[in-house]
């Protein structure tokens, strides 16, 4: 059933109230590809029908077509220079700024199918395996991956990953970490134990997921428009301590958005540092806007 002029603007509207996800002009095909299967599920005869039944379903359905029409690609190691500079540089700050039994939290937001949060689990697992950091424990770490989608994250609790998942974007020194099933690849239980998932809708508040050291909210922001964004971005400030860093998708960027982060780079990468007045490192940094210091 193809979807008219009108029929699209109420429903990507209607979308954009509960998820803040923007469906662009021209997209229509966006949502009778990704709908297709609840339009027939619920037996709709057009896609006004389908729009009256959104607005007086409940929450699950709701859910489902979030779920949808959300794009949910990923893969262990995405793009890779970012985990790099996880790796040398924030992982090492991190500890080196660790209170004594305080633990160090990440979160992982728009974690998907649960590749992100496991990736860090592994770098984790490989720093406090190495020479220089051995009195570190697993549970000095928590990472919390958080998604929209409730189906998806059932997906990420399994830690089941298919041959065509567990090989994309893997490198051979991590494959230790995993043990074959049948066709599939499970997540090593050591692995999985920093990890806790929560579903959650970042329209919404997050205060409850308590204080972070470290935020990951990658690749999900270009689907907000700027408003939506700078709110998101603003509140992860609040939830992050000085000298605290955030880091974005590669086509992601705060440049000329915000005065509450400053920019560093690391190899191909940028990561937003809660901004302070002062550098603890005595390094340059680059302010995404001009600063002022109370």
């Amino acid at each position: 059933m193809d979807i008219n002029k009108t029929e699209f603007d109420l429903l990507r509207k209607h979308i954009y109230s509960m998820c803040g996800l923007i469906i662009g002009e021209g997209k229509e095909y966006l949502i009778e590809h990704r709908l297709k299967y609840l339009f027939k599920e619920k037996g709709c005869k057009s896609w006004l029908d389908f729009y009256h039944t959104l607005l007086k379903e409940g929450n699950f359905f709701k859910e489902e077509v979030i779920s949808a029409i959300s794009t949910h690609e990923t893969s262990f190691f995405r793009d890779y220079h970012p985990f790099d500079s996880i790796r040398k540089k924030v992982l090492p700050r991190l500890v080196q700024n660790k209170k004594s039994n305080k633990q160090i939290r990440i979160w992982c937001a728009a974690a998907s199918t649960g590749q992100e949060p496991y990736t860090l689990s592994m770098i984790v697992h490989d720093l406090i395996e190495s020479v220089g950091f051995r009195t570190l424990k697993h549970d000095d770490f928590s990472i919390v991956a958080t998604d929209i989608s409730g189906n998806v994250l059932e997906k990420a609790q399994e830690g089941l990953f298919s041959e065509r998942e567990f090989s994309r974007g893997l490198p051979d020194k991590y494959t230790k970490y995993f043990s074959q099933e049948g066709k599939q690849w499970k997540v090593s239980p050591s692995i999985r134990s920093i990890v806790s998932f929560q579903k959650l809708n970042l329209l919404e508040s997050f205060r409850m997921l308590g204080q972070f050291d470290f935020v990951l909210c990658r690749n999900v922001l270009i689907y907000f428009d700027d408003k939506t964004k700078l709110d998101i971005v603003h509140r992860i400030h609040s939830l992050l301590p000085e000298d605290g860093y955030l880091l974005l998708g590669a086509t992601e960027s705060l440049a000329g958005q915000t005065d509450r982060f400053v920019s560093e780079h690391e190899g191909t990468s940028v990561l937003y540092r809660k901004q302070s007045c002062f550098s603890s490192t005595g390094k340059k940094t680059t302010p995404v806007e001009f600063q002022k210091c109370d």
